[in-house]
């Protein structure tokens, strides 16, 4: 690929080069054709005139002499300008092998502006143009008289084929020069390539499927110049992650996700304490859970419990919330700890309607499989949670001692939503919060709130302001109280 692009670059170069060699000599034939041409006879000729005379023979014969002389000439030519500017009538045109323009005969150069440019200045064109007589590269000098007036220019035409000759020439230079390069290059890499690719591709393979997350990936390459260096260190590091990422599912099993990630990260600075923040915690609780559970066999109700826990912490880890604690049925999360997000009170809100909209789409399932029977025994028809939301200060860290610590999340507002679950039992409402949850939330949930007033909840003697979530029936039995 390297030979190719520098090959292309060379190919580039070389037709640049020789294209601006042609054009300083294209400069060079037609300042000098155009400083020997007799200007004042020139324009003494009638501009539409269309007979020979001895100044039109004159001028052919240099103008043959000088394409004999140079192969690439292939026509020369001189016009002059009329009353329009970009209409030009021919005085002479010699053509090396074609037809000739007539004197007198018109030319429209509107699409040429830099052989207009040429009655001031000698010019060239940039690249090959294309009129009715073909594609040209051209250049243009003026026919100046003794006071200074351009009464015509001289024109020289180097023609396509000779454009595509040069081309051709460049590219063979290239070809030759970077051939053989490429030939020796192929038999070094074949050479090379027979040594490495098949190391190479072992260690590739187990990279990919290590990052896979095919953490039991091993090389096992017994070399030993540096790829088997190298796959040794592949093969410690996979067994490194592989027992780290073992640790981690193990601490997320009896702990929360995100705490595991926490305690993994922090490594040595694992100690007693914790930190004050602003956080959102959520408590749930199964509607009845006794009554339940009386009635159930108990490997039964671990089933039942398990289930419904599992569902429900997949929702929380959606959140970003953080499973704290499982307290028999209910669930203790925190949204923005351990680590932290400015909108944890939102997502603590949608967090819960998915768990109640989830709870009853399970119990359509536990109806289907027989087993809401043990709760209709009980007058319940189906199985519901009760949870309680708040937002406001608390301590976030290690709690216990130095041999055994779990993470806490203690506080006053642990205290208040733990309240407010309860205080659902009171309301007749499954899900409440409290007004510094409320304060946060987007308009979108905000217009789906009930107001249930202010509340006094077991320890605390302020009372608390509180609101449902889309439970109309709460609505009307506060206003008819």
């Amino acid at each position: 690929m390297v030979l190719l692009l520098l090959g292309a670059a060379v190919y580039f170069d070389g037709i640049k080069t020789e294209k601006e060699a042609l054009q300083q000599r294209l400069l060079g034939i037609v300042t000098s054709l155009a400083s020997s041409v007799d200007a004042a006879a020139v324009a003494r000729l009638p501009l539409e005139g269309t007979d020979l005379t001895a100044l039109h023979q004159r001028l052919k014969e240099r103008f043959a002499q000088v394409a004999e002389h140079d192969p690439d000439v292939e026509t020369i030519y001189v016009l002059r300008p009329t009353a329009e500017p970009t209409k030009l009538r021919f005085v002479v045109d010699y053509v090396k092998d074609g037809d000739e323009g007539q004197p007198g005969e018109p030319y429209d150069a509107t699409d040429v502006p830099v052989m207009l440019q040429g009655f001031s200045r000698p010019s060239v064109e940039d690249e090959p143009y294309t009129d009715e007589f073909g594609t040209t590269l051209s250049g243009y000098a003026p026919i100046i008289t003794a006071d200074g007036r351009s009464v015509a220019l001289v024109g020289v035409d180097v023609t396509a084929s000779r454009l595509a000759a040069m081309r051709a020439d460049v590219m063979r230079n290239v070809l030759w020069s970077f051939g053989a390069a490429v030939v020796l290059l192929a038999i070094i890499s074949a050479v090379v390539a027979r040594n490495l690719r098949t190391p190479l591709s072992r260690i590739i393979d187990a990279s990919i499927a290590i990052a896979r997350g095919e953490l039991g990936t091993r090389i096992g390459m017994q070399r030993s110049d540096e790829l088997g260096l190298m796959s040794r260190h592949i093969d410690l590091m996979a067994e490194q992650l592989q027992e780290r990422e073992f640790i981690r599912e193990t601490f997320g099993r009896y702990v929360s996700e995100e705490v595991a990630k926490s305690l993994l990260e922090q490594r040595a600075d694992l100690k007693l304490g914790g930190e004050e923040r602003v956080v959102t915690v959520l408590f749930s609780d199964i509607r009845g859970y006794s009554t339940v559970s009386e009635q159930m066999p108990a490997v039964h109700v671990v089933d039942l419990l398990n289930r419904y826990l599992g569902e429900m912490t997949e929702i929380i880890d959606r959140h970003h919330g953080c499973v704290i604690e499982f307290i028999g049925d209910a669930i203790f999360a925190a949204f923005g700890a351990p680590h932290y997000f400015s909108d944890h009170a939102e997502a603590a809100v949608r967090c819960a309607i998915e768990m109640r909209q989830r709870l009853a789409q399970l119990n359509e399932e536990w109806a289907g499989s027989g087993v809401a029977r043990y709760w209709r025994q009980s007058g319940m028809d189906t199985l519901s949670a009760r949870i309680g939301i708040h937002t406001g200060r608390v301590v976030a860290g290690n709690l216990g001692s130095a041999t055994r610590m779990k993470y806490a999340v203690i506080g006053d507002t642990v205290n208040v939503a733990a309240r407010l679950e309860g205080l659902n039992k009171d309301l007749n409402t499954d899900i409440l919060l409290s007004r510094d949850v409320y304060v946060h939330l987007p308009e979108e949930l905000s217009q789906h709130i009930v107001e249930l007033g202010e509340h006094h909840v077991k320890g605390r003697e302020q009372s608390v302001k509180v609101y449902s979530i889309g439970n109309e029936r709460a609505k009307l039995s506060v206003v008819s109280g």
